[in-house]
C-alpha cells in the first residue's frame, strides 16, 4: 500500500510541476508566420479605431487586405496634398495670407490704364491722324505764339494741308515767310506727316452776290479807291 501511495504522490507532484501558472501566457508550439502576425496587428489596430477588417486569416487574404490598405492610405495622402488644410497636412496660412492689421489683403488686379486702352482703340480705328489734326487746331496759339494767333485763324484741315486765314494782307505775307518754322513746330509736337502744307489766305473781299440766281461777271474792281 505504501508503494502505491508513493507512486500516486509522485505522479501528482509531476503533474503539478508540469502545470503553468495561471498568469503566465502560453507560448505557441510553432512560430507564427510574419504575414499572419502583421495581419493580426492590423486587425487589432483597426478594431481599436472602430474599423472591422475581414476575418480571413490566410496569407492570400492578409496580403490582399494589406495591399488595399496601402492603396487607400496613398489615395488619402494624395487628396490631402491637393486639398488645402485636408487632414491637417498643409498649413492654411499658406493659402490665405493676411496683412499687417490681420485683415485679408485686397486682390491685385492687373488692369491696363485708361490711356493704354484709349490709345489701342484709337490705333485700331485709325483715328491718329484726325486727332493730331484736331490737336493742331486747338493748340494753334501754342504752336505760333499768342501774337500771331491774334491775327490768324485756322479754318480747316484737308488731308495734310492746313488752311489759315489772316485779318490783313500784311499778316498773310508775314505768315508765308514763317511757314517753314511753323511746319517744323507742328512736326515736333504733333508728329510727322500730320501737316505738310500751309494754305494762307488774306482777308476775304465782300460778296456781291445777291440771291440764289446770279450771272458770273468780272466781280468787284477798283471800287474802294
Amino acid at each position: 500500500m505504501s508503494a502505491s501511495a508513493d507512486n500516486s504522490a509522485g505522479n501528482q507532484s509531476q503533474n503539478q510541476s508540469q502545470k503553468l501558472p495561471p498568469n503566465q501566457p502560453q507560448i505557441p508550439s510553432q512560430p507564427r508566420d510574419l504575414v499572419d502576425a502583421t495581419f493580426a496587428a492590423v486587425r487589432e489596430a483597426a478594431a481599436q479605431r472602430g474599423f472591422a477588417p475581414p476575418l480571413g486569416t490566410s496569407q492570400t487574404g492578409a496580403q490582399s487586405y494589406l495591399r488595399r490598405r496601402r492603396q487607400a492610405r496613398a489615395h488619402q495622402e494624395r487628396n490631402a496634398q491637393n486639398t488645402p488644410g485636408a487632414l491637417g497636412a498643409l498649413n492654411w496660412q499658406k493659402y490665405r495670407q493676411s496683412g499687417p492689421d490681420g485683415r485679408r489683403p485686397r486682390r491685385q488686379l492687373n488692369l491696363p490704364s485708361a490711356g493704354a486702352v484709349l490709345n489701342k482703340e484709337i490705333t485700331s480705328r485709325g483715328w491718329e491722324k484726325n486727332l493730331a489734326s484736331g490737336w493742331v487746331t486747338g493748340h494753334w496759339a501754342q504752336l505760333v505764339g499768342e501774337k500771331i494767333a491774334q491775327h490768324t485763324k485756322v479754318e480747316m484741315v484737308k488731308d495734310t494741308a492746313l488752311f489759315i486765314s489772316c485779318d490783313s494782307t500784311a499778316w498773310a505775307t508775314n505768315l508765308r515767310y514763317m511757314q517753314r518754322e511753323i511746319l517744323r513746330s507742328i512736326r515736333e509736337k504733333a508728329g510727322p506727316d500730320v501737316i505738310t502744307e500751309l494754305k494762307i489766305f488774306g482777308p476775304q473781299a465782300p460778296n456781291w452776290r445777291k440771291g440764289k440766281l446770279h450771272v458770273k461777271g468780272r466781280g468787284p474792281r477798283d471800287t474802294y479807291g
